[in-house]
């Protein structure tokens, strides 16, 4: 009798801990699924200055193969496809939560000011940046 009175308390407790590990700084993409070779991790911090401090990733793709990067993480993430605003490719931010984790995670890839103003001539770009936010809780 005390083990069906314990049992509802016990699935809470199991429930609570759905998340496993805390979040820490790394390379997300490679830790959410396969990453590309070509999507190359840079590093990561903690930035206390932004609301929920969330851990930032960043990671570099050269222009060669940008095409194929963007098509992976649209695939795999649902980020929107990159868009030429003024003098940058950029797409904006896109969110998702891990399913396995709860945590939730922001992604965005861009470049810096650049002249190239057609898909077809991002191999001239030198390098494209893609940032992926960690949020242990909601952002």
């Amino acid at each position: 009798m005390k083990t069906a009175k314990l049992l509802p308390w016990l699935l809470l407790l199991g429930a609570g801990g759905a998340q496993g590990a805390p979040l820490a700084c790394g390379d997300f993409l490679s830790r959410l699924g396969q990453k590309p070779a070509y999507i190359v991790y840079q590093g990561c911090q903690q930035n206390r200055e932004r609301q929920d401090q969330p851990f930032e990733a960043r990671y570099e793709v050269d222009g060669k193969h940008a095409r194929q990067a963007e098509a992976y993480l649209r695939r795999t993430y649902g980020l929107p496809r990159l868009q030429r605003y003024c003098c940058v490719w950029d797409s904006t931010p896109h969110s998702w939560r891990d399913r396995r984790t709860g945590y939730g995670y922001i992604l965005g890839m861009a470049t810096g000011e650049t002249p190239v103003r057609t898909r077809k001539a991002w191999p001239r770009i030198g390098r494209f940046v893609v940032q992926v936010d960690g949020y242990a809780q909601d952002p």
